[in-house]
């Protein structure tokens, strides 16, 4: 099973990628919140992805952040997702902290004119869900979030709608 999530976590990243790239020049710079394992399974996508570049990895554990961005190249590093979002060469940010934390960073990225792939849930709640969402859509940005297992057998219709 992880290795199944793991390679759908991959395809939504990739596929993200693959619509900002035709956005922007040649290359896109990425910022990255969170160092655990889901960022770095983003992580190991982006950096099999040709003309993406991570600049910066926010964590809140030091010890972490030196061993993910020297395992990956990443460049710079802080203790404050805040960076990564106001990192003036960024220009798309993933969103891999926890989840109560997700819709106010989606919204400091929105009004930051970042692009987000941010990792399900987009809030905890569906008030802070919709208003993510306005947000990012009244900044005219690209907000994807993943959904590894939509297509697992237990998040499909039973019996199947003709």
């Amino acid at each position: 099973m992880a290795a199944t999530l793991t390679a759908a976590a991959r395809r939504s990243s990739a596929s993200l990628t693959s619509l900002l790239l035709k956005r922007h020049a040649s290359t896109l710079k990425v910022g990255v919140i969170g160092a655990g394992r889901i960022g770095r399974v983003h992580l190991e996508t982006l950096a099999g992805v040709p003309g993406v570049q991570p600049v910066i990895l926010s964590d809140v554990v030091e010890p972490v952040l030196k061993e993910v961005t020297a395992q990956y190249g990443v460049p710079n590093y802080t203790l404050d997702g805040d960076e990564v979002i106001n990192h003036p060469d960024v220009q798309a940010v993933w969103i891999c902290s926890p989840s109560q934390f997700h819709a106010d960073q989606i919204k400091k990225c929105a009004k930051a004119g970042k692009h987000v792939f941010c990792e399900k849930p987009i809030a905890t709640d569906l008030n802070g869900t919709i208003e993510a969402i306005k947000v990012a859509d009244e900044a005219g940005i690209k907000l994807m979030t993943a959904f590894q297992r939509q297509r697992g057998r237990a998040h499909q219709r039973h019996p199947p709608v003709p």
